[in-house]
């Protein structure tokens, strides 16, 4: 088996990144490479969701965390390979679902909707293409691939327009999780002057590895990594959730505004610019470049209320999913 180049798949948001790039420059001899990368990501996807279901149903004598990674790469492998080699059929039948010219479009319209569907793939968020495929990743999981056309098998897919969710953009791992968000971590750490592993492990700290985003009332997106509440200062949307709060020692639940963002991009650049924005958190920044002092200052700074918050973000920090950054 070749050996799988990450540094291509569509997944990986390094590789998402450059691609809307060269979309942008060059929309015609960025057709193909989007289209068959597009559909990379469902099919992989749907790889992980097919694994995942097999996963709860009981794992066989031989499973291991080793024969894991190994799976996931040759999944990886196979998706570009169907990909490269026609996939499913799903290319093109995405295309005419971002058009939204339904099932009945022609051929001879594909070019064109492949570049509107450039267009728009330029704009959006590497967060929100891949909550669009996870969840269409999901519902084709219970659709069979023996499916007649390949705009029947799209058909059963949540148009990618429809309103992603919390749930949505949920991240299934830590792996995925460090791997999306390192990249916004180094930006924001450089304009701080901060330890970049230090701010990505107190986001894994506030949204649990993200597997647990804030969600606003209407169960959409806040984005919000860093637990920043929604005070006087904050004129944007918000999210109102149940949060753990320490009084005096004593953890109690209480209803609080936290701030709502259209992106983790936002997210990390507000959370630049809240730290920023006085001189509280003066102290923290000016240890910035080691990580465990960054994190105790921001505690004694009254970021959080959580006694042990600074220990917690240690303790991420000396995880194995750090220990590679």
């Amino acid at each position: 088996m070749n050996r799988v180049d990450n540094s291509a798949f569509f997944a990986d948001f390094n590789s998402l990144a450059n691609l809307k790039t060269q979309a942008q420059k060059d929309p015609d001899a960025a057709l193909e490479k989007v289209a068959q990368e597009f559909e990379a990501i469902f099919i992989n996807m749907l790889f992980k969701n097919m694994r995942s279901a097999n996963e709860t149903i009981g794992g066989g004598l031989f499973d291991s965390s080793q024969t894991k990674q190994y799976t996931e790469m040759m999944d990886s492998q196979l998706a570009q390979s169907l990909a490269g080699s026609g996939g499913i059929g799903l290319a093109n039948a995405l295309v005419r679902q971002f058009q939204g010219q339904g099932v009945g479009a022609s051929q001879s319209d594909d070019k064109g909707s492949e570049s509107d569907f450039l267009a728009k793939l330029s704009t959006l968020d590497a967060q929100q293409v891949q909550a669009v495929a996870k969840r269409a990743a999901q519902e084709l999981a219970s659709v069979s691939l023996n499916t007649s056309s390949a705009d029947d098998l799209v058909a059963s897919v949540a148009a990618p327009d429809k309103t992603v969710s919390a749930k949505d953009i949920a991240f299934s791992d830590p792996d995925s999780f460090v791997a999306s968000l390192w990249p916004h971590a180094q930006k924001v750490g450089e304009k701080l002057g901060v330890d970049p592993k230090a701010i990505l492990a107190q986001a894994a700290l506030e949204t649990g590895w993200g597997k647990y985003p804030m969600a606003r009332h209407d169960g959409t997106p806040s984005y919000n990594l860093f637990g920043i509440k929604a005070d006087h200062r904050w004129s944007g949307d918000k999210a109102v959730v149940s949060t753990l709060e320490f009084r005096a020692g004593i953890p109690k639940q209480e209803k609080a505004a936290f701030r709502a963002y259209e992106s983790f991009e936002q997210s990390f650049d507000d959370y630049a610019n809240f730290l920023l924005s006085g001189d509280r958190y003066k102290n923290a920044l000016r240890v910035g470049g080691d990580a465990a002092s960054f994190a105790a200052s921001l505690q004694q700074s009254g970021y959080a209320t959580d006694p042990k918050y600074a220990e917690k973000i240690s303790n991420i920090l000396s995880s194995p999913w750090f220990k590679s950054l």
